[in-house]
């Protein structure tokens, strides 16, 4: 199918994929077969069309088919150096941002209840407050919403020092909606960083330009 959303700001952007093609079909779209020995590493279907939804959604918004490298922490990038990029996916999706001259970072997460089970780990004492005044409907919104941005705000930084969220982000009080930004103080950097967000009928999506 085409592309499911597609936002974009000054410099760059933000383009979503849901995923109803095959792998395959997801292949032909590319055009190209030098992702083949790539591919055959993979041999779930779910994950070999994640992997190439992204590269189809690249191709498509950049332009062409660019080749996507990894650093040693994970975090990908293009190495024709055109621009920051962040990928990420979720149950029936994929996302990537992109911009021109800043670093990137998103995240998608599919909309269900078990974030309340690990809430403890991610959440600060600080958000809890204003998390825990609110109806349970807002507080599974504000949940997923928190949890999604810091796990944009890790690749952002691309810091292993992060991996504590409880700690390392704590996200200020804002008025939950379908669309905004938040604003999160940042122990690593002593600094505040602001994180858009969107909520789709199915995910969480949130995504931020490096301040």
């Amino acid at each position: 199918m085409p592309i499911y959303a597609h936002h974009t700001f000054e410099g760059g952007g933000i383009a979503i994929w849901r995923i109803e093609e095959t792998s395959d079909a997801l292949y032909a779209l590319l055009s190209t077969s030098r992702y083949d020995a790539m591919l055959a590493a993979i041999s779930h279907e779910a994950r070999r069309a994640e992997w190439l939804a992204v590269r189809v959604l690249i191709a498509q918004v950049l332009g062409s088919d660019k080749e996507v490298g990894y650093h040693p922490s994970g975090c990908p990038f293009l190495t024709d150096g055109s621009y920051y990029i962040g990928i990420s996916h979720t149950k029936g999706y994929a996302a990537i941002v992109y911009h021109g001259n800043r670093a990137v970072g998103i995240d998608v997460e599919h909309i269900a209840p078990r974030v309340q089970r690990i809430a403890h780990r991610f959440t600060h004492p600080d958000e809890a407050l204003y998390i825990n005044r609110c109806s349970t409907d807002e507080q599974l919104q504000y949940l997923l919403v928190n949890w999604s941005a810091k796990e944009t705000l890790y690749k952002l930084f691309d810091d292993p020092a992060a991996a504590d969220f409880r700690e390392t982000f704590r996200i200020a009080p804002y008025e939950p909606g379908q669309q905004g930004t938040l604003i999160a103080h940042v122990s690593l950097s002593s600094s505040q960083q602001a994180v858009c967000y969107r909520i789709y009928p199915d995910f969480v999506c949130t995504w931020a330009l490096r301040e």
